[in-house]
């Protein structure tokens, strides 16, 4: 019997054979095992094995023929590292790739109501509204990340033009408003998809993401914008290097 989690039973299974299917366990070209087997095995009925099946299909991870069975399909994952740095312009440059030229689409822009966390980092009311902009990159077509930018509206007006598809928010923001930006906070956690991050990102409810919240402070200490990001869980890694001395 599967875990008893508030995931259902079908997209742990589905879970369960993709993280076969990207370790190889089963290959590119194989046959998974009937599904008599796979009943068998996770202890759940046969409709429960169909669905974990239509995932890996409509995800790309494997055919189903009648009369044949369900075959891996090669798969190519592109994986993005994210540097675990000091250096906060390196995690920047990671997480964006620009020396792989990500895709980047504008979901909207403009005023907005602000969140109670935003609200209380930005000193505003709560029924304050706030400038917000929405991306999404993307890789070969598929969603990898999801970037939502707020500043209050008086510096969101004057960002209107600003060709947010080929520069960082960062980079714009600094030169359209003449901010300058003195101090960044940033705070990473594990956290999972919810109706809304799922249809942005194609992934299922409750998958895993990285959520960033990076808080930019100007030359007072004050918090000038705030950007939160979610990250594939599936689709970046986390990493670090440490030159270690001869002494």
């Amino acid at each position: 019997m599967m875990n008893e989690t508030p995931v259902a039973y079908y997209v742990q299974v589905a879970e369960t054979l993709k993280s076969r299917i990207q370790s190889r366990q089963y290959r590119p070209g194989d046959l998974i095992p009937p599904e008599k087997e796979l009943e068998k095995e996770f202890g759940v009925s046969n409709i429960t094995i169909r669905k974990a099946l239509d995932l890996l299909v409509r995800d790309g991870y494997v055919v189903r023929k009648r009369g044949v069975g369900t075959r891996v399909k090669e798969r190519v994952e592109p994986k993005i590292p994210l540097q675990i740095t000091g250096n906060f312009y390196d995690w920047v440059d990671s997480a964006t790739k620009r020396d792989q030229s990500l895709e980047v689409e504008v979901l909207d822009m403009g005023e907005a109501s602000c969140p109670a966390r935003v609200a209380e980092i930005l000193k505003t009311r709560l029924d304050e509204s706030a400038w917000r902009l929405r991306r999404v990159r993307k890789l070969a077509g598929e969603p990898l990340s999801y970037y939502i930018n707020y500043v209050p509206i008086k510096w969101g007006k004057l960002l209107k033009g600003g060709d947010f598809t080929k520069r960082t928010f960062l980079e714009i923001f600094q030169e359209f408003t003449g901010n300058v930006i003195k101090r960044i906070e940033q705070r990473v956690e594990a956290t999972t998809a919810d109706m809304d991050t799922s249809a942005i990102l194609s992934v299922y409810f409750g998958a895993p993401l990285f959520f960033v919240e990076n808080i930019y402070c100007g030359p007072s200490g004050v918090p000038i914008e705030v950007t939160h990001m979610y990250f594939r869980g599936d689709r970046y890694i986390y990493y670090n290097v440490t030159e270690i001395g001869s002494g």
